[in-house]
C-alpha cells in the first residue's frame, strides 16, 4: 500500500485490520507492523516521523487527530489496547510498552511465562517527552506534560508535569491552559 503521504522508503504491513487516512503522513524509513491479530485505527493528520516503529502483532492502537510520533519512538505490542487522544505529541526516541514478560516462576524461562498486559490512555493535549518510557497501565490525562527520559509507571493526572525516574510530579500546569 503505498499512496500519497506514505514514504516509499516506509514499511506499512497491515495484516489484521487498520486504517490509516489519506490526511496521515508516514515519513522515510517508518515502520507501521500490524499482525493478524491486531489492529490499528489512526485519526486524521497523525504524522510518523522518521524510523518510528508502531508494532502491533495483536491487540489495539487507535489515536484522535493531529497525532505526531517523533523520529526513533517505538509503540510496542499495545497488547490490551493504546488509545491516544486529539492533538498528542511523543517525542523522538519514546517508547510506549503495553506489554510484559512473566517472571514469577523461577524454575520456567520468563521468555515462557505467560505475559503480563495492561491498556495505555494518553488523554487529548498530552505531550510525551523526548525519550520517556510509559509502561503498561498507565492513564495520561488530559494537558499532561511528560519529561524527557521519563519513566511513567502510575497514572498522571490531568494537567500534571512529570519527570524523572520513576516519574513523579514536578508542577501543575496554570489552570485554563491545555
Amino acid at each position: 500500500m503505498i499512496r500519497a503521504g506514505i514514504h516509499p522508503s516506509s514499511v506499512v504491513e497491515l495484516l489484521g485490520s487498520g486504517s490509516i487516512p489519506h490526511s496521515t503522513i508516514i515519513e522515510p524509513l517508518a515502520v507501521v507492523y500490524v499482525g493478524e491479530r491486531g489492529r490499528l485505527q489512526l485519526g486524521e493528520m497523525n504524522t510518523i516521523y522518521p524510523g518510528a516503529t508502531i508494532r502491533i502483532d495483536q491487540g489495539s492502537m487507535e489515536t484522535g487527530r493531529e497525532v505526531s510520533f517523533g523520529s526513533g519512538c517505538h509503540i510496542y505490542e499495545p497488547r490490551a489496547g493504546l488509545s491516544i487522544g486529539d492533538h498528542c505529541m511523543i517525542g523522538g526516541g519514546a517508547l510506549i510498552c503495553g506489554v510484559n514478560h512473566g517472571s514469577s516462576a523461577r524454575d520456567v524461562p520468563m521468555r515462557k511465562q505467560p505475559f503480563e498486559a495492561a491498556p495505555i490512555v494518553l488523554g487529548n493535549d498530552v505531550w510525551i517527552g523526548m525519550g520517556a518510557i510509559i509502561l503498561p497501565g498507565v492513564t495520561i490525562g488530559d494537558g499532561a506534560i511528560v519529561g524527557a527520559g521519563a519513566v511513567v509507571t502510575s497514572d498522571v493526572a490531568a494537567g500534571t508535569v512529570v519527570r524523572g525516574v520513576p516519574a513523579r510530579i514536578a508542577k501543575l500546569r496554570a489552570p485554563g491552559v491545555t
